[in-house]
């Protein structure tokens, strides 16, 4: 017997192809962002030394591009609201792609003490101070687009076609995206307070979401174990 078919879930495959290739051009977008015609070997060099400023970027695009995946995965069906909201995330991380790039690649520069190839973006403290404000909110919301993706699967799980088995993650999912939005907001948040004495503040501060994330299970085993029975 040939399965019923379902054009709201017809409808969140079309999109979801939609978003995977959004997120191609947006690599596309980060390649050409930093390519140059290679004339001599000079060039050549400077070209190869880009490479991981390059990958770094690449990897924080594909762990968007991850994160939509695992919620098509959990969230098989669209409403306007989600399919709204799949599209402001395909423009935002269009326009994120550039901050990201100019970070990442003057955070390579500057960690291998000019031995990788950048451009200089960065020149003084308020030219650091701009770019991680731009990164930080970018980020932000980007995270917190994903957060209110999870938020309505959670509050319409029939209607998004919610498996009762995926609410766990879905629940686990939100909280981390609401924790990486409250990360990109504290480190552009930084930039106007202690940055002056300590200019990586603000970077290290997205250590926060891997640091929470390790701690969630212990402390909620020893949350657990501390109710009464």
């Amino acid at each position: 017997m040939a399965d019923e078919y379902d054009p709201e879930r017809e409808a969140g495959k079309r999109l979801d192809a939609f978003v995977d290739a959004a997120f191609a051009f947006a690599v596309t977008l980060l390649i050409i962002a930093s390519a140059e015609p290679a004339a001599d070997i000079a060039a050549l060099w400077d070209a190869l030394g880009r490479i991981p400023a390059s990958l770094g970027a690449f990897a924080l695009i594909a762990m968007f591009w991850l994160a939509y995946r695992e919620y098509g995965r959990l969230v098989p069906r669209r409403d306007t609201l989600s399919t709204l909201n799949a599209l402001a995330i395909v423009f935002t991380v269009l326009v994120y792609v550039f901050p990201l790039r100019m970070l990442v690649e003057s955070g390579f520069v500057w960690a291998s003490r000019g031995l990788l190839s950048g451009e200089k973006i960065i020149r003084t403290l308020s030219d650091l101070r701009d770019l991680f404000r731009i990164y930080g909110v970018g980020f932000a919301i980007l995270a917190g687009l994903f957060t209110a993706l999870y938020w309505r699967a959670m509050r319409h799980p029939e209607r998004l076609g919610v498996v009762s088995e995926s609410l766990a993650q879905i629940r686990f999912s939100f909280e981390i995206w609401a924790l990486a939005a409250f990360t990109g907001l504290l480190s552009a948040a930084m930039t106007f307070g202690p940055m002056a004495n300590a200019p990586w503040m603000p970077g290290f501060a997205y250590w926060l979401i891997p640091v929470v994330i390790g701690l969630r299970a212990p402390v909620g085993r020893l949350l657990k174990r501390g109710r009464p029975a």
